[in-house]
């Protein structure tokens, strides 16, 4: 799967759309991982029962727009050096662990604000590794998104609960996967990334879930298992391709990340029931703005 972007183009915004797009459906993943953690699920179970159905996407989108070609198939897949795929999957057991302690001990709404600090960890990888410099548009539109998610959790700051360095490690292995898929694009083709992180997953996932006992779960908790799973690769790819094609806009793409609050805000109504406050919906206008600047705003540097 060859897609051809000039990423100098300042007007070009697929990268963004792309990974934007990735964390909406990342957000109804989350939506029935938090569900199958008050099932009793743990995050090996997912590992070992959803990673199938994330590699069999990986296969049939590869399959699909390569006419099937075993060639050109072997060639999507195949990295050209295995170090930061592999490394990049050892990164995914640790974020999907961390995750699953954020979901399951902590609401929804607070487990997401702090995961969204992803793109601040970004710019700071960015500027002492990758030697991008954000402009002030871009250093606004952070602002903003920043202010929105503020205004959208309304968090209570009584009492420290130790629980909440789960999201911030997921945030922080976040912006390090980013980074080695922008930094080392050249490693690998996106689905190939994708493919060998399900792999490292699914197989360490196997010795956790032998070394606990090996319980099955049951078909209702499998089937959502499997969605979970089909809507992560999905939503992997998505946000793999709109990094690998980042290039040096590697921190300004980061912001379009701000996009999942508001749609976890929609979720939560339509789902759970849940009534947001008019600062939750304040904080989405700013958060939507800090997107729109940051796809008009052109070039980090």
């Amino acid at each position: 799967m060859e897609i051809k972007i000039n990423i100098n183009d300042k007007h070009n915004v697929l990268p963004l759309a792309l990974v934007g797009t990735g964390v909406v459906i990342f957000s109804i993943g989350d939506v029935i991982f938090k569900i199958l953690t008050s099932l009793g699920i743990f995050w090996w179970d997912f590992l070992v029962f959803g990673v199938p159905f994330e590699i069999l996407v990986i296969l049939l989108i590869t399959g699909i727009s390569n006419n099937f070609d075993k060639q050109k198939c072997y060639d999507e897949l195949m990295p050209r050096r295995l170090f930061f795929p592999i490394l990049r999957g050892f990164l995914g057991i640790i974020a999907i662990a961390a995750i699953f302690m954020s979901l399951k001990n902590l609401p929804l709404s607070l487990t997401t604000m702090l995961i969204q600090t992803t793109p601040i960890w970004m710019s700071i990888i960015a500027f002492f590794s990758y030697q991008e410099k954000p402009n002030f548009i871009t250093l606004i539109s952070v602002l903003l998104g920043m202010i929105g998610i503020i205004f959208i959790v309304n968090p209570s700051f009584e009492g420290i609960n130790k629980f909440l360095i789960f999201p911030i490690i997921v945030a922080i292995v976040n912006a390090l996967m980013n980074y080695i898929i922008t930094k080392r694009s050249d490693d690998a083709k996106p689905l190939s990334y994708a493919l060998i992180l399900f792999i490292v997953n699914g197989l360490i996932g196997l010795i956790i879930w032998t070394y606990f006992g090996m319980q099955v779960p049951s078909i209702y908790q499998i089937s959502l298992i499997a969605l979970c799973g089909i809507l992560g690769s999905v939503a992997f790819i998505f946000v793999t391709y709109g990094y690998s094609m980042a290039k040096g806009h590697f921190a300004r793409t980061g912001v379009m990340t701000y996009i999942q609050l508001p749609s976890s805000i929609i979720l939560g109504i339509l789902i759970f029931n849940e009534s947001p406050t008019l600062f939750a919906y304040f904080g989405s206008c700013l958060i939507v703005l800090a997107g729109i600047i940051v796809i008009n705003n052109g070039k980090l540097k």
